[in-house]
């Protein structure tokens, strides 16, 4: 049987359950993440995805900022909005690889707030790996341990393993 494909458009988004991200952190919601109408503000999602992309980058895949010799840019960001989470509360964030190819990948995140089926917000970025020194295009692509640190997180991609070996 063939592996569920998550959709990318809209109404696809809406539907997402934390189920369909193969990694998950918490966050617990601060006052000052709330904006004057008592939700939390746009940008703090934006900073929610960035961390945890980061944060799975360093703990799952070994990489590290200070010494990489190739850095992951990002080329592209977004963010679909379907409800507002707030303060008080646990934010539950899903994070999975939606395609990877030889030298960027897409990311996305899920967010849920503690009590919701619903998800909140569906973001992520592209990001593009390259030289450190100059920014150019590295003759490897993705660096490969960090490729294969990424693998668990193609479920539900239009990706799969076989795919993979063929980059």
């Amino acid at each position: 049987m063939a592996a569920k494909t998550l959709g990318l458009d809209l109404n696809s988004k809406r539907q997402r359950k934390l189920s369909d991200y193969p990694y998950k952190e918490d966050y617990r919601a601060r006052w000052n993440d709330n904006d004057m109408y008592h939700h939390v503000n746009n940008p703090v999602y934006g900073v929610l995805i960035d961390s945890v992309i980061n944060s799975y980058l360093i703990s799952k895949c070994g990489y590290s900022t200070s010494e990489a010799t190739q850095i992951g840019l990002v080329g592209n960001s977004y963010c679909d909005f379907f409800g507002s989470a707030q303060y008080p509360g646990m934010l539950y964030i899903g994070l999975r690889v939606v395609k990877m190819g030889k030298s960027s990948l897409t990311y996305e995140c899920g967010i849920f707030q503690e009590g919701s089926e619903s998800v909140k917000a569906v973001g992520g970025f592209t990001q593009i790996w390259r030289e450190r020194k100059d920014y150019k295009p590295t003759a490897e692509g993705i660096p490969a341990n960090i490729r294969q640190g990424l693998q668990p997180l193609l479920k539900g991609s239009e990706q799969g393993p076989s795919d993979q070996a063929k980059l």
